[in-house]
């Protein structure tokens, strides 16, 4: 695991997330332009292995989402996942591992602080730190005014500072960045699909595996 920024510029933000039913998950990920623009695209569903145990999310939502980033035609330069990265009691949370295996820069976006101690931010935009035991783990932001915070924290492969920065440009007028809302909304419809009937999967990599 390296908490150091890209070498190149960051041109396309991908997100991965997922949502469950009760022995499914379902993952999608999408990767966006600099304008926001969904540029790719991919989802995937698969059987639950585990269930959820705080501080283990890798091995409950892991595969699904390392499976679905690597169906993408176009790999993003920065991913954001919906779950923790270093702000983890063992320094390595979902978005950490999903980075390492991947061999990407990935950073952690969560609504719940798994660990840490911070004051929340007072105005939007204003962005304050987490911590842990006096370690920097990120920061806490609240993104729109009314809304309650949201944690970023760097997995792989991005400094604390640049995380924060990647957040910031994805926020456009929703409590989640951008590219993590739209992945968020399309897992949860992938969802919905399968459980009215509409969707029948038809292929391997389409459908439970």
């Amino acid at each position: 695991m390296v908490l150091e920024d890209p070498a190149s510029e960051v041109a396309s933000i991908g997100a991965v997330a997922q949502s469950f039913d009760e022995s499914l998950v379902f993952s999608s990920a999408v990767v966006v332009d600099t304008l926001m623009n969904v540029v790719d695209e991919s989802a995937s569903i698969a059987k639950i292995a585990m269930p959820y145990v705080p501080g283990l999310l890798f091995f409950r939502e892991g595969p699904a989402a390392i499976t679905t980033v690597e169906k993408l035609r176009r790999r993003p330069d920065v991913l954001i996942v919906r779950g923790c990265g270093i702000n983890h009691p063992r320094f390595a949370g979902l978005a950490s591992h999903v980075g390492v295996i991947l061999n990407t820069s990935t950073v952690g976006v969560s609504k719940k602080a798994l660990c840490g101690e911070y004051v929340e931010p007072a105005q939007a935009g204003r962005p304050t730190p987490l911590t842990f035991n006096g370690k920097p783990l990120g920061f806490v932001l609240k993104t729109v005014a009314g809304t309650k915070p949201i944690f970023i924290s760097p997995g792989n492969r991005i400094s604390l500072e640049g995380a924060l920065r990647i957040v910031q440009r994805c926020v456009v007028s929703h409590r989640l960045p951008e590219p993590l809302r739209l992945a968020h909304i399309k897992a949860r419809h992938l969802r919905s699909e399968m459980r009215s009937g509409e969707l029948v999967p038809k292929r391997a990599g389409d459908g439970v595996e």
